[in-house]
């Protein structure tokens, strides 16, 4: 693959494995995101350098909204904050809390706890805040169906790239700023759910 367009637009989030996975295919090495406890402490959460478009000359776009959250804004911040990709949209929803869901006895149910902060590979915390883009580009609702000026300006970008493998400092972008799974047991670390 030569060229990516990650639309992240109306993800709500879903559980930061899912989110450090994905992020882990583009970003060679550091901090995916930092998780900070509640005294304050912060453990990075680094890319393994296995990933399969880690290649700076492979060019990546993410779209988002205001319907990209927790997760999605993992994901997002961290390519953001890395410089490996250009974020084209509108401002994000801004979730900056990992949670664990907490299962009630007798199968009667279960909530969602807020148990530590996550933070950008910047140590931004994006909570009450979002991301915005580094291109903002809105989306009018009344838009025919074929219509979608956020997609055709990320096209834009990655179309204006150099040609992979043809000239020193082809291919990165100009650096700039997932549905849940089933719930599990709390206490499983990073594998808390960040949904809104």
């Amino acid at each position: 693959m030569k060229r990516f367009v990650i639309d992240l637009r109306d993800d709500p989030g879903g559980f930061v494995d899912a989110a450090l996975t994905i992020s882990d295919q583009f970003i060679a090495s550091g901090p995916i995101y930092w998780e900070e406890d509640a005294l304050g402490r912060d453990t990075p959460h680094d890319a393994t350098g296995t990933g399969i478009a880690t290649d700076p000359s492979i060019g990546v776009v993410v779209l988002v909204n205001g319907g990209s959250a927790s997760a999605s804004e993992i994901v997002t911040g961290a390519l953001h904050d890395t410089g490996r990709a250009t974020v084209i949209g509108t401002k994000t929803y801004g979730k900056g809390t990992i949670q664990q869901w907490i299962l009630l006895s007798n199968d009667s149910g279960g909530f969602r706890l807020s148990t530590a902060k996550w933070l950008t590979p910047h140590k931004t915390w994006i909570h009450g805040v979002g991301i915005t883009p580094d291109q903002v580009v809105e989306k009018p609702a009344d838009l025919a169906i074929n219509q979608d000026p956020q997609l055709d300006r990320a096209l834009t970008v990655l179309a204006a790239l150099p040609t992979i493998g043809t000239g020193a400092g082809a291919g990165a972008p100009s650096p700039g700023p997932a549905t849940p799974a089933p719930p599990t047991p709390a206490g499983n670390g990073p594998a808390g759910f960040v949904g809104p």
